[in-house]
């Protein structure tokens, strides 16, 4: 089997190009940076701002929600003035947010600087995405996706571990200042990365939505709105079991990263809506788990059945979206894809939170695998609506 950097004279263009490892390291710091705020945010609202489970998954969800106002218009702009503007500006607004977490002392504030890191977000995601489908190989753009995402959960792998661990030899002030010095460093990496977009920009076209990127968003929204749940509460729910947040979120992101990588092929090789079925279940299966078996035993194993289902979901999905519509279009629909990503995470501290605060974090888990199983049916219903050979003439050229 031919590795990801094949040549084309073995028969397959090469993916691991200098551009695209650059991209993924700008990438991985950046989402360091956001790791490392993901644990100590909700002890924050908790510990330090007293906020109850409804307020803290109000705190939480400013982030996702006003990523999700953001990313129609980040889409369109990535097409219309390119990707390395988007990257520039969205690591350029999250030092600042993470710097506003400083002075954050009530839940409004708290909201703001979430929100604004969110908006940060927006920007470099949808850019980085977009720009990882311009490097990628046509048919190796499931691969791509898979490789790609890595640089996001080495984030969330990495990230929190230096979150938790500057918050028990230092204070909440430090874990910010560590945070946006990093985001600095992703500001850096950003601003020394080519432009990957194509020549011609979509200049006369002002769609902020795609409707290639709809049904598969849905089928996205569904089936990560455990894993928001997962990531809002879980550092909070760990007290109940006795374990520290860093192990379920470790185990949560190691597997996810191994099989991105092992697995980096199977949506190109095997069918994207396929994997995408089967993973569905195993996030059902998992969240079910954890929400049914209240001890360390059933978040472990639960975290990890989980994790496998999440490994493939989302890199399958988009690769199916961007196959779809021209080069010039893929930040548009990236954007409109992604978007649904920001509405679970948006969505799920929110209600999730409203559950538990009623009758406990089981309960949330529960709820979040059956609209995992829902997200299968959805897909196994909308298949000819998102299989590559109705992509347009022209798409993924």
């Amino acid at each position: 089997m031919s590795g990801p950097g094949a040549s084309a004279t073995s028969g397959r263009a090469s993916l691991l190009t200098p551009a695209f490892l650059s991209l993924a390291a700008a990438t991985l710091v950046f989402f360091v940076a956001g790791g490392i705020v993901l644990p100590i945010v909700p002890q924050f609202a908790e510990r330090q701002l007293g906020l109850n489970p409804a307020e803290m998954g109000v705190a939480i969800a400013a982030f996702s929600v006003a990523s999700l106002v953001a990313r129609p218009l980040v889409g369109w702009s990535t097409d219309r003035f390119g990707r390395r503007p988007a990257l520039v500006s969205g690591a350029a607004l999250s030092v600042v947010a993470l710097l506003l977490h400083l002075p954050a002392s009530s839940l409004g504030l708290l909201v703001a600087a979430r929100a604004l890191f969110g908006v940060g977000e927006a920007f470099f995601f949808v850019a980085a995405l977009a720009a990882a489908s311009d490097l990628a190989p046509p048919e190796r753009r499931g691969e791509a996706f898979s490789f790609f995402s890595l640089s996001l959960y080495l984030g969330l792998a990495i990230g929190p571990l230096i979150g938790e661990t500057t918050l028990g030899l230092g204070s909440y002030a430090a874990v910010w200042l560590i945070a946006a010095a990093i985001a600095g460093c992703g500001l850096v990496l950003a601003w020394l990365l080519p432009e990957t977009a194509p020549p011609v920009r979509t200049a006369e076209r002002a769609r902020l939505f795609h409707p290639a990127g709809i049904l598969p968003g849905i089928v996205i929204f569904l089936g990560v709105f455990g894993m928001a749940g997962f990531l809002a509460f879980v550092p909070v729910y760990v007290e109940d079991v006795g374990v520290a947040a860093s192990l379920p979120l470790g185990i949560y992101a190691g597997i996810v990263v191994v099989l991105r990588i092992v697995g980096a092929q199977l949506p190109d090789r095997f069918g994207a809506a396929r994997l995408s079925g089967s993973a569905l279940l195993a996030t059902a299966a998992g969240l079910a788990i954890i929400g049914s078996v209240p001890t360390a035993a059933g978040l472990m194993i639960g975290t990890a059945t989980m994790a496998v289902g999440v490994a493939f979901t989302f890199p399958a999905l988009m690769a199916l979206a961007v196959a779809r519509v021209a080069p010039t279009e893929r930040g548009t629909v990236v954007g409109t894809a992604s978007l649904f990503l920001d509405l679970a995470f948006g969505a799920a501290p929110v209600a999730l939170g409203s559950i538990a605060g009623g009758t406990g974090y089981g309960p949330t888990f529960l709820v979040s695998a059956g609209l995992a199983l829902f997200g299968c049916a959805v897909l196994v219903g909308g298949r000819r609506w998102i299989d590559p050979a109705t992509q347009p003439a022209g798409a993924g050229a």
